[in-house]
């Protein structure tokens, strides 16, 4: 963007545009006083490239839309100067940090992981060999007891709880483990077809409806079946846990970005969106929200979604999360297309 001397925008790029959610028309009627009000740091900068100083500043900082959602961005504002020196305004150039941002959590997220993945390995087989023990000295009591009502009850919860011991630590080592995908060439639609097959009972019983928007072109992708289904019946039951009205499952080619592999050509990507209308996250979880072990839900692990999150990762695509306490959620799956 460039801001002349009276501090009105006099030139904007489509980036701008795109980055604002104004349409140029709009934006060049604007003065940058009132288009960045709410952007005060970046006022500042303006300020200082047109002052005594001229001076170029840069600065990263969250930048407030117009329409009040706000995008990380790192800015460079710089003196713009006439065929004479003289200063004519100021030249502005913000970019969108959310993709960098997001790549960067996904690496502190997978450090992570693989310090829990080494812990989780030591201590797992060394619980579970006691475990098996209990239980099956458990079952052996249950065997004889059973002339007494309360201790079968009794004999039964130990059973129980030793067993959802060993489903989290069966869980701990998925995390622990590579997991040696087995690839073929999927149709997503048929893999949500399976899914939402699974789930129609828990929406009804809860008068949950089910809305679908596929993309009838979309390519197929390549990828592990019972993995994908895994994660895809994952965010579907947390979809459902989130007390909605409706749950929306929606697929589209991904326009936001592509990758360029060799001489490949561009790598497409398909995406997936889980959206709730439910009880939403609060903005301080999001963070955490694919940290293992971490959960608002009574009786959850936490391990679930970092899971998702992984076998994700590991086609090569990414997990993402938007959500507004109270509005409810969406959580996008995006995964690299097939090669044509």
């Amino acid at each position: 963007m460039v801001v002349d001397c009276s501090r009105g925008v006099s030139f904007v790029n489509q980036a701008a545009e795109t980055l604002t959610g104004l349409s140029a028309r709009k934006l060049l009627t604007r003065a940058s006083g009132d288009l960045f009000r709410a952007n005060r740091w970046l006022l500042d900068m303006i300020d200082n490239s047109l002052g005594p100083n001229e001076s170029t500043s840069r600065s990263e900082n969250k930048f407030f839309k117009p329409r009040g959602k706000s995008v990380p961005v790192s800015a460079l504002v710089s003196p713009l100067r006439d065929q004479d020196g003289r200063v004519a305004g100021s030249v502005l150039l913000l970019r969108d940090r959310t993709l960098r941002q997001a790549m960067e959590e996904d690496l502190r997220r997978s450090d992570r992981l693989a310090l829990l993945g080494k812990l989780a390995a030591a201590l797992a087989h060394e619980i579970k060999n006691p475990l098996g023990g209990i239980k099956g000295a458990a079952q052996l009591i249950r065997a004889e007891v059973t002339h007494d009502p309360s201790l079968l009850e009794n004999t039964d919860i130990m059973i129980r709880e030793v067993d959802r011991v060993n489903q989290l630590l069966d869980q701990l080592l998925d995390l622990a483990r590579p997991t040696g995908l087995q690839v073929e060439p999927l149709n997503v639609h048929e893999l949500l077809e399976q899914v939402l097959g699974l789930e129609v009972h828990t929406a009804a019983a809860a008068q949950v409806r089910i809305q679908r928007f596929f993309d009838p072109s979309l390519p197929m992708i390549l990828g592990d079946r019972s993995r994908l289904i895994q994660v895809f019946l994952n965010l579907m039951e947390n979809a459902l846990q989130a007390e909605p009205d409706c749950v929306t499952v929606t697929t589209r080619i991904e326009t936001d970005f592509s990758l360029r592999t060799g001489h490949s050509g561009a790598t497409k990507f398909v995406s997936v969106d889980f959206r709730d209308d439910g009880t939403g996250i609060d903005e301080d979880d999001l963070p955490d929200i694919f940290s293992p072990f971490f959960t608002r839900k009574r009786r959850g692990t936490g391990l679930g979604l970092a899971i998702c999150d992984r076998t994700v990762k590991e086609h090569g695509g990414r997990l993402g999360v938007e959500s507004q306490l109270g509005e409810g959620s969406v959580f996008k799956v995006t995964l690299p297309a097939q090669q044509d």
